[in-house]
């Protein structure tokens, strides 16, 4: 797993947000289309990879078919295919690291726009606390040098076999 992966796992450990979510689920996805956390109420044959790849596509479609329209620099957009009770809601996760996509993936919903509301919510959380992490062990990470405490000598004893 790479760190970004972590994080978001880290997230939904803590997470308590997912109670009574039946019939639904969802996945968080790179740009590439690779998925980095999937969570699923449901039987299914699909192949996280497969969605991921699906859901990236979708979005850089329909982004590029946004640039035809006239923009307002401060909109964030959202993808919904649905009906009345099944459908699919995909949100761009945008901070401080490279984009990713919140796919809400649902069928036979009471209420769904409760549950939009719920996924936006959860955007924003999820959002947050990337870029808290992220942030964090950037920091962390400034303070650790690999060869804090090297002598000279040593740094030439650790190259003598490139050199020779």
């Amino acid at each position: 797993m790479d760190n970004m992966e972590l994080v978001i796992h880290s997230f939904f450990k803590e997470y308590a947000g997912l109670e009574g979510i039946d019939n639904a689920a969802i996945i968080i996805s790179r740009r590439d289309g690779v998925p980095l956390y999937s969570y699923k109420e449901f039987d299914s044959n699909w192949n996280d990879s497969t969605v991921g790849a699906l859901v990236g596509g979708i979005w850089q479609a329909a982004e590029t078919l946004t640039q035809f329209i006239p923009n307002d620099e401060n909109e964030e957009f959202r993808f919904s295919y649905e009906t009345s009770s099944r459908g699919i809601f995909i949100v761009e996760l945008c901070g401080d690291f490279e984009p990713l996509y919140l796919s809400f993936i649902y069928f036979d919903m009471l209420n769904p726009a409760k549950m939009k509301a719920r996924v936006r919510s959860l955007e924003s959380k999820l959002t947050s606390y990337i870029e808290e992490k992220l942030e964090n062990n950037f920091q962390s990470n400034d303070e650790i040098f690999l060869f804090n405490e090297i002598s000279d000598d040593e740094m030439d004893d650790l190259f003598s076999n490139v050199v020779s």
